[in-house]
């Protein structure tokens, strides 16, 4: 099903500032009354839900010398797009937890003091599906000689995910293959009685050997084997975006390698903790694991949105 686009458009004034939710109409408020002492801040998103991403578009009244953000506690990347427009993305988790969270976006000005404003944004409790199985522990359990294995790999990864360059700006998604979605994003399994993560990703069911293809620029940062994914392909898009692309029978790319969307960077296998072959791709964004099919929708609508 189609999701609608949720544009919450705020110009907002010196003291004021107005809640926004996924159910909010788009608006703007204040008007263009004061367009020389205003800061415009636009945020696209599918919902305001975990596993959500926003684009944070930023139009400042004048010259500025920067742009910077923070989403609760954390810093949000801002780039400049044009001369007039700035852009930061920021990433819901699958397991932010529901209610308010501040969005605060800086401009700093040579000479003037800067400009602040602060939009709560009201973010709205997810559903996802969840499967019951009972099923032989050694499916669902790694063997103790492969937990050292294991934590190495985390925290490889977590290292890659919790660095930012700004060499490059994300944009111009595509999905990585042409076939059905076979597993949706958040859902949780629970194997004997026991929860495990929820499914950070978005399944794919690709018949083996097919091609898999980049969903946007980017430099690869990691290809090799890992336990739970196997023969694995990650692809930095910058300002803290990247691609993980699993299960692969082949790789086709190389770590330091500067890949254009749509390049190949390996075929669909089985590889890893896969019950058949399939394409498994997941997106972290700022650390926070994100819904790929959000990336699609957020990153082309707010594309679309910007004029010089």
């Amino acid at each position: 099903m189609r999701m609608a686009c949720v544009v919450a458009l705020l110009a907002v004034w010196i003291g004021w500032s107005p809640p926004v939710s996924a159910q909010s109409p788009a608006v703007r408020a204040g008007g263009r009354a004061a367009a020389s002492t205003a800061l415009e801040v636009d945020v696209h998103s599918r919902a305001i839900r975990p596993g959500e991403v926003l684009a944070i578009d930023v139009r400042p009244p004048g010259a500025v010398t920067g742009i910077s953000a923070t989403l609760g506690d954390r810093a949000i990347p801002v780039w400049r797009l044009t001369p007039r427009a700035w852009r930061g993305l920021a990433g819901l988790d699958v397991e932010q937890p529901p209610g308010p969270l501040a969005l605060t976006v800086t401009a700093t000005r040579a000479g003037d003091p800067p400009l602040t404003r602060t939009v709560t944004l009201d973010v709205l409790p997810a559903t996802f599906a969840e499967r019951r199985l009972n099923v032989p522990p050694r499916f669902v359990e790694p063997p103790e000689s492969e937990r050292p294995r294991i934590e190495r790999e985390a925290v490889r990864l977590h290292a890659i995910y919790d660095a930012v360059s700004s060499d490059r700006q994300p944009t111009g998604f595509v999905a990585p293959v042409p076939d059905r979605r076979s597993s949706p994003f958040g859902s949780r399994s629970v194997f004997n009685g026991v929860a495990r993560e929820r499914h950070a990703g978005l399944d794919f069911a690709s018949p083996a050997g097919a091609p898999i293809r980049a969903p946007a620029a980017g430099r690869v940062v990691l290809v090799g084997p890992l336990y739970w994914t196997g023969n694995t392909v990650v692809i930095d898009h910058g300002e803290g975006l990247y691609s993980i692309l699993a299960h692969m029978t082949r790789t086709l790319v190389h770590e330091g390698e500067t890949v254009v969307r749509g390049a190949r960077v390996g075929t669909v296998g089985s590889t890893g903790r896969a019950t058949g072959p399939h394409l498994h791709w997941s997106v972290r964004l700022g650390g926070s694991r994100v819904d790929p099919a959000s990336v699609l929708h957020v990153l082309a609508s707010a594309d679309q949105a910007v004029s010089p």
